[in-house]
């Protein structure tokens, strides 16, 4: 069963940088890496501008964890992916699936 976990990833952790203006901007840095089963999904479209553009997805099943939420990301083969959903590996309950789209850099 360990050996299901074949693909290297890195958790990216949110910061928040507060601005002279009251924004903020956003930066993500690795938090975690860990071992992880990926699978590619079919791609998605998004827009970028006036522009639709193909949107990378990823599944990726870790070991169940406290620390995720829907926003978050994670890095697999130099992509990022913001994970926009977390469900309950049907396959194993003691591993949790993110689904990934690929984020805007």
């Amino acid at each position: 069963m360990i050996g299901n976990l074949r693909n290297r990833i890195e958790l990216l952790a949110a910061s928040r940088t507060v601005d002279a203006g009251g924004g903020a901007a956003v930066g993500y840095g690795v938090a975690a890496s860990m071992w992880a089963r990926v699978e590619r999904l079919p791609s998605t479209t998004g827009l970028a501008g006036d522009r639709n553009v193909r949107l990378r997805r990823a599944a990726a099943s870790i070991r169940r964890r406290a620390d995720l939420a829907p926003g978050d990301r994670f890095r697999f083969d130099g992509v990022d992916y913001e994970i926009m959903s977390i469900e309950d590996d049907a396959a194993d309950r003691h591993r949790v699936l993110l689904i990934g789209e690929e984020a805007a850099p």
